[in-house]
């Protein structure tokens, strides 16, 4: 591994190019466009489109281990890219950079993209049944918009969350090192201990254990057995607090690049053993999933609708309704629901899941953020009683508490009316809870090494191929989901073979990723813009499938 850029005069040093490392980068963006054609694969409905007919659990398995490492390994490269271009650059000029080619991407995505792939996700529901509605598409695509600026902190924003967090983990890294630089540690003695303790441990044999322990605990404190998730555009700031530790550790990898060289070590081995533990995380995750996690219908943060046990127990149960005090209770929640889904248990008997994630997001809108449905006389009733509030909430409509407590006792509510086909989140042992966080931070450490190794020992050199693809992973990253997610409304009923099909997304996203950038990208103001720089137009042919020159073939833009 080449050392980190010497300075030879006041206002001249030596660069060094980090190809590995560039590589890396490229392959981690790269891969999420393989990662998320299996997440159009999972064999039941996972928040996307929807569900394709030939889901197959074997994409679970490659969906899990990839999701153990991708986005660490990211963050980690960035952090060391970020902390060259303070050195090189100071923090001025890097945040002028990053604003340009983070932030004001991820605002042109939101307002572009974001849309489509919404309108897209309104289209997949329509044709599951995941939206039941009387509305055709566009009129139910208009309303969803119009109210979308009130909601909008709460949107998931796909693919694009990655730019949002990096922004967020740029913030706190440099408002650290201003803190450091002007105020608490103006001689550098601080941070050459922190960097001291960080040399020792990434050094030593113990650096995949230690650096498991924030990973895990983090995980831990924000009870996601999925991996770390940043939330919706209100960040959840655990997850987000977790990205910004691996983003340290490249961070001060920068510092100590020789480092790499010892992460890299025994790379072989840490691939095998860490994909052999994430298949295992995968495996607990997804055959715990119906229930223990939100399968279906989460609520928010604050309390779990985990899954609709068992549907023809809660058809006849929402149908019937009753004389009894459990009967008034199920006859107000149907009241309740939307017309359609009165009619939707009315007529289905066997829904698909897509159908069930649909039923479930009703009942939280109906049920959950009702505001009249929780009454002392139906609480008492049923048993449920929140012996916290409960004074309080006596003496007063539930209307005038919080949306929080609300929600509490209109979850409750519902569970105690349906105790057999509604089933909560029921956690798990505290010490099986710890094993599994602890583990997912080792696996994610053992395959971030793992891919550092191998690209250390097979991307070191210049490669006109490598350079061309890393190049255009980020505009490929942009626009993959937004193709993907077409392609699923086009091909998704048909019955192919589960492996061509997913070839066949794949080699669709390329063709029509590739050839976009190379036309429309890579020589023009947008590439300019996403990569800092415009190359000279040569053949399609030539730049993305043919041997050709890497360097001194680029154009100041």
């Amino acid at each position: 591994m080449s050392s980190v850029e010497d300075k030879v005069g006041p206002s001249v040093e030596v660069s060094v190019r980090y190809h590995s490392l560039d590589a890396l980068r490229a392959w981690m963006m790269l891969l999420g466009l393989v990662f998320h054609v299996t997440w159009l694969f999972q064999p039941e409905y996972f928040w996307n489109t929807r569900t394709d007919p030939q889901g197959h659990v074997g994409f679970q398995y490659f969906f899990g281990w990839v999701h153990v490492f991708r986005m660490q390994a990211f963050f980690v490269i960035a952090g060391f890219f970020a902390h060259l271009l303070v050195a090189r650059r100071g923090v001025v000029s890097f945040l002028k950079n990053r604003c340009w080619r983070v932030l004001l991407p991820f605002v042109v995505s939101m307002i572009f993209l974001f849309p489509l792939n919404r309108w897209q996700d309104i289209r997949g529901g329509f044709e599951t049944g995941r939206i039941q509605s009387s509305m055709s598409v566009w009129d139910y695509t208009v309303d969803h918009f119009r109210e979308l600026p009130s909601k909008i902190g709460n949107q998931w924003p796909y693919h694009f969350w990655f730019l949002e967090t990096l922004c967020l983990v740029y913030g706190i890294a440099i408002l650290l090192w201003l803190a450091f630089e002007k105020v608490l540690d103006r001689g550098g003695k601080v941070r050459r201990r922190l960097q001291a303790a960080f040399d020792a441990i990434v050094g030593s044999a113990w650096c995949i254990p230690v650096l498991a322990v924030p990973v895990g605990g983090l995980l831990f404190w924000a009870n996601s057995w999925f991996g770390i998730a940043t939330g919706p555009l209100n960040p959840e700031w655990v997850g987000t607090l977790n990205y910004w530790f691996i983003f340290g550790v490249g961070w001060c990898l920068y510092a100590n690049p020789e480092l790499i060289a010892r992460l890299s070590r025994h790379w072989r081995i840490k691939m095998l053993v860490g994909s052999v533990l994430a298949l295992v995380l995968a495996e607990i995750f997804f055959s715990d999933w119906a229930e223990h996690r939100n399968r279906v219908g989460p609520t928010g943060a604050e309390m779990n609708l985990t899954v609709v046990a068992d549907y023809p127990l809660l058809r006849k149960e929402l149908l019937t309704g009753g004389e009894s005090e459990i009967g008034e209770v199920r006859v107000a929640i149907r009241e309740r629901l939307s017309p359609e889904y009165r009619k939707f248990f009315e007529e289905h008997q066997s829904p698909t899941t897509d159908q069930v994630f649909g039923l479930v997001d009703e009942l939280n809108k109906k049920i959950v953020d009702s505001e009249d449905l929780a009454t002392p006389e139906r609480c008492r009733a049923l048993g449920v009683v929140d012996h916290s509030v409960w004074g309080i909430w006596a003496a007063r409509p539930i209307a005038d508490r919080s949306v929080t407590a609300r929600k509490q006792v209109n979850v409750a509510l519902l569970h105690a009316a349906f105790p057999e086909s509604l089933f909560p989140d029921r956690g798990r042992p505290l010490a099986a809870t710890a094993v599994y966080f602890y583990a997912y931070g080792l696996t994610t450490w053992l395959l971030v090494n793992a891919w550092f190794g191998l690209f250390e020992e097979y991307f070191v050199g210049a490669n006109a191929k490598v350079r061309y693809y890393s190049d255009s992973a980020y505009w490929l990253y942009l626009m993959h989901v937004t193709i993907q997610f077409e392609m699923t409304l086009w091909l998704g009923e048909y019955s192919w073979h589960p492996l061509l099909k997913c070839l066949v997304y794949l080699a669709g996203t390329m063709l029509v990723g590739v050839p976009s950038y190379h036309y429309l990208v890579r020589s023009t103001w947008i590439g300019h813009w996403l990569n800092g720089r415009r190359y000279e137009r040569k053949p399609f042919l030539e730049s993305a499938l043919l041997p050709g020159r890497t360097d001194n073939d680029l154009t100041a833009g």
